[in-house]
């Protein structure tokens, strides 16, 4: 069966040149538009693909280092485990010791101008880690005092009243009493006074309170370990101090 077209032959001449040449060029433009678009969204994606490479890259540094640090602190990772451990104890300590300082300088305070102390020798209370807080520690510990005075009895008994009455002494009383007149030039009494020394519980603070220091100044302080019978005891001893303030009251007597 054969085709036949009806159109008069110009119309058939005018719609074959008229179609090929526009549709080619549509197309042309189209296909390199997209192209561009393609081009443009891959140089973004490349762009941002660096900057999170760098950004990667950054943070493995940031990694590492950390790493490092933590492998030079590795020896300290239980040190806050040991140090919570070994807390009550030394709380326990610090709250149950006796004030020393705090006695001696009270004590200088006191002390009679017609009295001079020698010798003081004591031993505070054991250590009691349990201990309620703010009461005495039982038993309570002990202090002898020796001294000169002028040859009076009476400096003798207003010395024993001032001990008595000192912050963290009690039942003081007098041991012995002698006049001396071959010591000294001239005639003193020589005298001996025992007390209990009283510590209070909590009286200067309930916790240890750890400030500055590193970790190897903690973990490199070695500290002997005591034996696990042993009673914590604090001992205070002093030799002969006042000869010459008894010598001075003396003469200020005279």
């Amino acid at each position: 069966m054969r085709r036949v077209n009806l159109l008069p032959a110009e119309d058939r001449r005018r719609r074959m040149d008229g179609l090929p040449g526009g549709t080619a060029s549509l197309l042309l433009v189209a296909g390199a538009a997209l192209i561009l678009l393609f081009v443009g969204v891959y140089l973004v994606f490349l762009l941002r693909l660096g900057a999170v490479e760098e950004e990667v890259a950054e943070l493995d540094g940031r990694i590492s280092q950390q790493n490092s640090r933590l492998q030079e602190l590795s020896p300290y990772r239980d040190l806050r485990g040991r140090l919570d451990e070994k807390k009550p104890v030394a709380d326990g300590i610090f709250r149950t010791r006796f004030p020393w300082d705090d006695f001696l300088q009270g004590l200088a305070f006191v002390v009679p101008e017609t009295t001079a102390l020698q010798t003081l020798a004591g031993e505070a209370a054991p250590v009691d880690v349990e201990a309620p807080a703010e009461e005495p520690l039982d038993p309570p510990g002990a202090v002898t005092f020796t001294g000169v005075a002028l040859p009076e009895y009476q400096n003798v008994a207003d010395f024993v009243v001032r001990m008595n009455n000192l912050e963290h002494l009690s039942n003081a009383q007098l041991n012995s009493a002698e006049l001396d007149r071959e010591t000294f030039v001239e005639p003193a009494i020589e005298f001996e006074v025992a007390s209990e020394l009283v510590t209070v519980s909590g009286e200067r603070g309930t916790e240890v309170r750890i400030e500055g220091g590193n970790p190897a100044e903690v973990a490199g302080a070695t500290q002997p370990q005591a034996e696990p019978n042993a009673e914590p005891r604090e001992v205070a001893s002093s030799g002969s101090v006042s000869v010459d303030q008894y010598l001075g009251a003396e003469g200020a007597e005279r």
